[in-house]
């Protein structure tokens, strides 16, 4: 009968142990958990009074009290807080354990002896609270009129544990909120973020790139007509002299046909003229209009003579002809110093930089530049700006940009015409604020009108 009762009594004190250890972990914050452990652990401990101390040194110990049971204020002009306080630092140097100590008139120092009688209760017990790392943080003192048992000591000990774990978290980030708000700290914080902010760096930009020839020679279309064949490919390289494309020559040809044969009648009626002078005077004054009719002749005949030339379009020098797509250009009517084609020199290259309005920062000629195209992503190639455009263009995506030429200071001979890439333009020496602040600073005033 007795040991059903026990097992009975054990069944509901378990439960408890963890609905108590729960409802700690669950405290709002320090102050709550402190008037939680003093007051709430009587739902499975019995105990007239308790007290509760923090650790306020190390090397040696020293305690003070926090927190009192059945009170919400610790009234330090109580007689029996100084002298439990004295206690637990007299103790602090040899009771470093986790286990509960029961405090015992004979073992405590002469000039604590004297005091016993300011504690009313007779079985005071204390606890260490000790956080998992070993580190001591407080101690819990409670007393009662009747010896504890090992039990409730065990309860006590386990309870210790868990008030520590609770305590350790808000005192961590009790720690940190006070040292984050302090005015010294918070002084401390604004002057290196402002350092922070005020660190030079090098402004940059990117922007898109890619590899057209060094001062081409364009080829223009010398006359108005039809592209009738382009004999070349290409990125073909190309001899001085070398036909590039011809026209359709039919009209051309029989212009100068027919200016050719009116250039012999002309010639014919001028040696008419000219042989009735020397019989009739009157003939005499049209032999001048018959010259001059012969000398128009001639200019128009030469002139067809020169269109006709035209038809078939040499290279002037020796390259590398670029062009876009051959089929599309064959057949297209073109007009009189349309841009056709470019002989670029073989070796002779640059950079062309689309740099998009909102990417755009201060430059100069000669700044650094950084080519990374895509057929090599992995590797730079180091630049120099020659040239920057100072209207923006559009292009195709409807975008505004400034274009940029940059010339290599390496060896580019390996690189093809048309290769596409990223640039990186290096600018002037700017604060981290700037670089950081540059695009929202500059939406907010497009946004507020300043």
């Amino acid at each position: 009968m007795q040991l059903a009762k026990q097992n009975q009594e054990d069944s509901k004190i378990f439960p408890a142990l963890l609905q108590l250890e729960a409802d700690a972990r669950h405290s709002e914050d320090l102050v709550a958990l402190h008037y939680f452990i003093v007051n709430e652990t009587r739902r499975l401990l019995r105990y007239q009074h308790a007290v509760l101390l923090t650790v306020t040194t190390r090397s040696p110990y020293r305690f003070k009290a926090v927190r009192i049971s059945g009170s919400t204020l610790l009234d330090r002009s109580i007689p029996k807080i100084h002298y439990i306080e004295r206690i637990l630092d007299s103790l602090s140097t040899t009771n470093l354990r986790q286990d509960p100590m029961a405090i015992v008139h004979d073992q405590l120092p002469q000039e604590l002896q004297q005091d016993w009688q300011i504690l009313t209760l007779s079985f005071p017990l204390c606890v260490n609270l000790i956080l998992p790392n070993g580190c001591l943080i407080g101690a819990l003192w409670i007393e009662r009129e009747i010896a504890w048992t090992e039990e409730e000591q065990f309860l006590v000990k386990r309870l210790a544990s868990t008030y520590a774990h609770a305590w350790g978290y808000f005192e961590k980030n009790r720690k940190f909120d006070a040292w984050f708000y302090s005015k010294k700290k918070l002084g401390i914080i604004s002057i290196l973020l402002a350092f922070f902010l005020l660190i030079p760096i090098q402004h940059s930009t990117l922007g898109f790139v890619r590899v057209v020839a060094k001062d081409p020679l364009v080829v223009t279309a010398p006359i108005d007509g039809v592209i009738a064949s382009i004999p070349v490919e290409p990125n073909q390289i190309v001899s001085q002299g070398e036909m590039l494309i011809r026209y359709e020559d039919t009209s051309y040809r029989n212009e100068f046909t027919i200016v050719e044969q009116a250039l012999v009648v002309s010639q014919a009626e001028l040696k008419k003229v000219t042989q009735s002078a020397f019989q009739d005077e009157k003939s005499k004054a049209e032999i001048a209009l018959s010259k001059a009719k012969v000398e128009l002749a001639a200019i128009r005949r030469d002139y067809a003579k020169e269109m006709l030339d035209h038809v078939t379009l040499l290279a002037d020098k020796q390259g590398l002809i670029l062009f876009n797509n051959k089929l599309e250009m064959i057949g297209r009517p073109v007009k009189i110093g349309e841009r056709l084609m470019e002989i670029a020199e073989i070796g002779k290259l640059k950079f062309r930089i689309h740099l998009p309005v909102e990417n755009n920062i201060n430059f100069t000629i000669g700044a650094p530049v950084k080519i990374y195209l895509d057929t090599d992503p992995l590797h730079s190639i180091d630049a120099k700006v020659t040239q920057i455009g100072f209207r923006a263009e559009a292009v195709p995506g409807e975008m505004l940009v400034y274009t940029i030429e940059a010339e290599s200071v390496e060896e580019m001979s390996h690189l093809r015409i048309g290769w596409q890439g990223t640039a990186k333009i290096y600018g002037d020496t700017v604060n981290l604020f700037f670089y950081l602040f540059r695009r929202p600073l500059a939406a907010a005033r497009q946004y507020v009108g300043y």
